[in-house]
């Protein structure tokens, strides 16, 4: 056994750490480099493909074995899909629909709120995470934190999964709030914020699952259909213009590698744990 306070310190100091940077590096690129929005949301849409298959693996993919039996845990996984994916949807309604009615850019609230809860609804799954880690620290019989979760390989991934997907948040936000002109005061506290809603859930997880014993793959169920909502929320400034032809060769040339960057990123962050 681990103690809990090693366990917890190292968990929340990696965790945290790791999505800041992802979120400061999707700034950076936007601000200093001056990748586009557009670009920036096929490499998050990438990252999403990978992330949804992962999390709804790590949900048993929602009991679908089991057919139509529909027994407690079947039923409760896919209630937690469909919680995960309306609950989002849902409650970002009005932000989404007065941006649309007003064919402008939403109010700075609202855009703020619907990334609020894109950082949220990619913190799901963390819980998860978060109960995982804090039960094999609290039951293992290994030293370090790093041995309990299979060494350098499983920690590189940890990290990369953490600021990967936290970029995926930074890209939504910084496309909800495109037409805004924030300062970089009010600019640094947002993404302090946005990292608190995306990282808690997993600080949640782990000191529930260092205790008590809980079943993960419910909190990956409600992981998926958040990721549902995300992909939404990320495909607009993708397509958005496509209608209207404001999308060049070159542009198609670079969503498409952009989008398989994203995929393959993770893929190969995954890759380390497995090895």
């Amino acid at each position: 056994m681990i103690d809990f306070a090693s366990s917890f310190t190292q968990f929340f100091t990696v965790t945290f750490i790791s999505l800041f940077l992802g979120m400061l590096f999707i700034l950076l690129l936007r601000e200093t480099a001056h990748v586009s929005v557009r670009s920036l949301s096929a490499f998050a849409f990438g990252l999403l493909f990978w992330f949804f298959l992962d999390t709804l693996n790590d949900a048993i993919q929602l009991d679908v074995n089991e057919g139509y039996s529909y027994g407690f845990h079947h039923v409760a996984l896919l209630f937690l899909f469909l919680v995960g994916f309306l609950s989002l949807a849902l409650l970002s309604g009005h932000g989404v629909s007065t941006k649309v009615a007003a064919k402008e850019a939403s109010t700075s609230s609202s855009a703020y709120l619907v990334s609020i809860l894109v950082a949220l609804g990619m913190g799901f799954h963390g819980i998860g995470e978060g109960l995982e880690f804090g039960g094999t620290s609290a039951g293992t019989s290994a030293v370090t934190v790093l041995d309990a979760i299979g060494g350098f390989g499983g920690g590189i991934a940890y990290v990369f999964h953490k600021f990967l997907e936290a970029t995926i948040v930074m890209t939504v936000y910084l496309a909800l709030t495109a037409d805004e002109n924030v300062g970089l005061r009010k600019q640094l506290w947002r993404i302090v914020s946005l990292g608190l809603a995306f990282g808690l859930p997993s600080a949640v997880g782990d000191v529930v699952g260092y205790y008590v014993p809980v079943d993960s793959s419910y909190f990956y169920a409600l992981g998926g259909g958040a990721a549902l909502f995300v992909a939404l929320m990320v495909v607009k400034p993708i397509f958005g213009g496509i209608q209207q032809r404001e999308v060049t060769f070159s542009d198609w040339v670079r969503i498409v590698i952009a989008l398989l960057l994203g995929f393959l990123a993770l893929y190969f962050a995954a890759s380390f744990h497995a090895g």
